[in-house]
């Protein structure tokens, strides 16, 4: 019942003040005041109730000349504005989502289920197949990736991911718990430039892509530095650990992706260039398992907003592997293996153009003196403003094993197309040329041209 009051009284004084504000100026004050003091309001709609009377109502008719005009609806300039949309998010450089969450919750909201990606794909490559052997074309499952998140006390949020897609396991990507410095009564001085402390299993703040939730990448496969799980036709030199000391799937590649530790975010926006700084320390052998050494990591990147539109990223990583491979002089067999990455990114989509997106990163290592170095550069280009959801994308790669070493490099280039049929729905198609110096045929997982379509959801 008094529900029900509460809402016919706030109503009711919305119209009334919408039809004559002017006549009410005496009077709005002392009623206001009166539905606060009898709790039948709170101070929130109190507010809320002032703000929007007090609102000069302006149709498009009374628009002054020369002001700017409601964009047409289905426009690219209309999608944008719409608030968790696709092209909103990535007019935003796809941050805030999934990854700050203070924006997405409100303070009530104990639990929320979406799903992160499901994407189903087609994938053909060039391989010829011998009688006997596996089949690698055909449908499958990438990802099925749900989340569950949600505010546990004013200022601390929970997130949790969970990928069914694969087939022996149901892997936890992240579980971690984020605490809002703002919010706490004891140290809301510090913000923001202490703004956040992450504790859990998480993606790590190096690069973009890396970072980046499956659930918003512009192409189907991720880079090689992130996603480089076979380099078997690569010939290695004597001591060289390899990319993954570990042993370890979740592990693979030049640069995990999701590790558990603590992760601290630094702001100062009053500053120029706006910089925040994320850095954590972490375990250092990737996701679901504790390393085998007792030395942890330490990885961070720092962002900085030279201009509208583009963020710069300058990011470092250091510490230690434990070999547990065959000996090879100099490197035995359980020897701690020192590990070093840096890299500068960034990404523009330029305001007087933002139909398009730029994207780069270059990064190097140092594995037990082995060098390193990998970089992308990539485009997407929406040509048509009666097709806004329409987007071709580019992008070509390097991958040098060892720098030392001649015929190590791969290069791959990915040409294709997304098309947004909803701001949930994404259809991707990719043909990736791919080789390997090295050289193998098709004998080499390095060396085959791939073809692949994907329809993706989130929610």
């Amino acid at each position: 019942m008094k529900r029900g009051w509460k809402v016919f009284a706030t109503g009711f004084l919305l119209i009334l003040f919408s039809v004559e504000p002017s006549a009410w100026a005496d009077n709005e004050d002392r009623i206001l005041d009166l539905l606060l003091k009898k709790k039948i309001i709170t101070q929130e709609e109190y507010d809320q109730i002032k703000k929007e009377a007090q609102a000069p109502s302006v149709t498009t008719e009374e628009a002054k000349p020369g002001e700017k005009k409601p964009a047409p609806i289905g426009s690219y300039k209309d999608l944008e504005t719409k608030r968790g949309g696709i092209e909103n998010l990535r007019k935003e450089g796809y941050r805030n989502v999934w990854t700050d969450l203070d924006t997405l919750l409100k303070h009530s909201e104990r639990l929320s289920i979406g799903l992160v990606a499901l994407k189903a794909q087609y994938n053909a490559d060039n391989t010829d197949r011998m009688p006997g052997t596996a089949d690698e074309n055909g449908f499958r499952i990438r990802a099925a990736e749900l989340y569950v998140t949600g505010r546990l006390t004013p200022w601390s949020t929970y997130y949790m991911e969970v990928d069914f897609a694969r087939q022996s396991e149901i892997t936890l990507n992240s579980m971690y718990m984020d605490f809002y410095t703002k919010d706490m009564e004891h140290v809301k001085g510090l913000y923001p430039y202490l703004s956040q402390i992450r504790v859990g299993q998480f993606r790590e703040p190096f690069g973009i892509e890396q970072g980046t939730s499956q659930g918003l990448l512009d192409f189907i496969n991720r880079a090689y530095y992130t996603d480089l799980s076979l380099v078997g036709g690569v010939d290695t030199q004597a001591g060289d650990p390899s990319l993954n000391p570990f042993g370890k799937t979740n592990a693979t590649g030049f640069m995990q992706q999701l590790d558990i530790g603590v992760q601290l975010i630094h702001k100062a926006p009053q500053l120029p260039l706006e910089p925040e700084l994320q850095w954590a320390v972490i375990n250092g052998a990737g996701r679901n398992f504790n390393d085998n050494n007792a030395d942890k990591d330490l990885t961070g990147r720092l962002i900085l907003t030279p201009t509208e539109g583009m963020k710069l990223y300058f990011a470092g990583y250091t510490g230690t592997a434990f070999f547990t491979g065959a000996a090879s002089v100099p490197l035995q067999t359980n020897t701690d293996v020192k590990k070093t990455r840096q890299g500068v990114m960034y990404t523009y989509i330029p305001p007087q153009l933002p139909e398009l997106k730029l994207q780069g990163e270059y990064i190097e290592g140092n594995d037990n003196g082995f060098r390193r170095r990998t970089w992308y550069q990539y485009i997407l280009f929406r040509p048509f403003s009666f097709l806004p959801g329409f987007e071709p994308a580019y992008r070509y790669e390097e991958f040098t094993v060892d720098t030392n070493l001649p015929n190590s490099t791969l290069t791959r280039h990915t040409a294709g197309f997304n098309y947004y049929f909803h701001t949930n729905v994404k259809f991707t198609l990719n043909y990736e040329i791919k080789h390997d110096q090295n050289g193998g045929g098709n004998t080499n997982e390095n060396n085959k041209n791939f073809f692949t379509t994907q329809i993706q959801f989130r929610y």
